[in-house]
C-alpha cells in the first residue's frame, strides 16, 4: 500500500514565499501541522502577490471554526502585509475587532503596524487595519484606499457581518470594492461558514470556493440576508465595469441577459440603478447608516 502523503507543515510555508520571520512566528504560537481546508487555501493562492499586473483570484474560505480558516487567513494577511499591500480586516463590531488585534500582534512580527481603524484617520498609520463593518464602509467611501494603496480585504464571520445590526452595510461594502478595482488591483477573501451562503455570494462575486469536506452547516438565510444579496447582484450588474463590457453576460445592456435591468419587468430594474447610480457618485464620500 502506498503511503499517505504528508500534511503540510508549518515550515512548508517556504514553498508558498511566506517569509521565515513570519513562519518563525506562526510556529511560536502552536501553529504546526496544516489542515486540510487550510492546505487547500495555500494552493488556491492565498499566499500569492500580484505578479505581471495580474491581481490572483478572489477566495472564499467555507468551513467550521474547527477547521482553521481563520487562522491561515490571518497568518495570509499578516504575509501579504509584510511585501507592502496594505491590508484592511473586515469583522461585524468593535469587540471582534479587538479580538482580531489581539490574535494578530500575538504573531509579534518586527516593523508591522497592525491595529484598530475606528475612522479613516487611523488608516494611514496602520499597514494592517481592522475594523468593524461601520469603520470599513467609511474608509472605503473615502480617498484613502488610493491614496494608501489598498490591496487586499478580508472579511471574517460574514455570517454574523451580514445579520448584524449594520448588516445594510456590508452588500455596499463589498460593492465600493468592486468598483475600487477601476483603480486598484484590490483582492477579496472571505470566511464563511455556511455553505449555502458562502457559495451563493462566491457566484455572485466570481470567488474560488476553497470547502472543508466535512459536512458543513447549510440554514435557510435570514430575508434581511438573501435581500442584500439581492441589492449586491443588482449593484454589480449596473457598475460601469460591467457597461463598459458589451459582452459580460452580466451587463445591463447586452440583450441577451434574460435579467437585464432595463427591462421594465424585471423586479431588479429600480434597485439596480438607485444602487448602481449611489454607489458610482458617493463611495468616496457618503456614510451608510441607519
Amino acid at each position: 500500500m502506498a503511503p499517505m502523503p504528508r500534511r503540510l507543515r508549518c515550515e512548508d510555508l517556504i514553498a508558498f514565499d511566506v517569509v521565515p520571520s513570519l513562519i518563525e512566528a506562526a510556529h511560536s504560537t502552536g501553529f504546526s501541522d496544516l489542515l486540510p481546508l487550510q492546505e487547500d487555501a495555500c494552493r488556491a493562492g492565498i499566499f500569492a502577490s500580484q505578479t505581471s499586473g495580474e491581481r490572483p483570484a478572489d477566495l472564499m474560505l467555507v468551513g467550521s471554526s474547527k477547521t482553521g480558516k481563520k487562522t491561515v487567513c490571518e497568518i495570509a494577511a499578516i504575509h501579504h502585509a509584510l511585501l507592502g499591500t496594505r491590508v484592511l480586516v473586515v469583522v461585524h463590531d468593535l469587540r471582534a475587532a479587538a479580538r482580531c488585534v489581539a490574535r494578530l500582534e500575538a504573531y509579534k512580527v518586527s516593523g508591522l503596524r497592525v491595529g484598530l481603524c475606528g475612522e479613516v484617520s487611523d488608516f494611514a498609520a496602520l499597514d494592517l487595519a481592522v475594523a468593524s463593518l461601520e469603520a470599513a464602509s467609511e474608509v472605503l467611501s473615502s480617498d484613502a484606499p488610493a491614496t494608501y494603496s489598498l490591496g487586499l480585504v478580508v472579511v471574517e464571520d460574514l455570517e454574523e457581518v451580514a445579520d448584524g445590526l449594520d448588516s445594510e452595510l456590508w452588500p455596499l461594502l463589498l460593492l465600493r470594492c468592486h468598483l475600487w478595482r477601476q483603480e486598484l488591483p484590490l483582492r477579496l477573501v472571505l470566511l464563511s461558514r455556511d455553505a449555502s451562503f458562502g457559495h451563493s455570494l462566491a457566484e455572485t462575486l466570481r470567488a474560488k470556493v476553497v470547502s472543508a469536506t466535512e459536512q458543513i452547516a447549510q440554514t435557510p438565510a435570514p430575508a434581511v440576508r438573501s435581500f442584500a444579496l439581492f441589492k449586491l447582484r443588482a449593484g454589480l450588474r449596473a457598475s460601469p465595469e460591467s457597461a463598459e463590457n458589451p459582452e459580460n453576460p452580466e451587463n445591463p445592456e447586452n440583450p441577451e441577459n434574460p435579467e437585464n435591468p432595463e427591462n421594465p419587468e424585471n423586479p431588479e430594474n429600480k434597485v439596480a440603478q438607485s444602487l448602481g447610480r449611489d454607489s458610482a457618485c458617493t463611495r468616496r464620500a457618503v456614510r451608510y447608516r441607519n
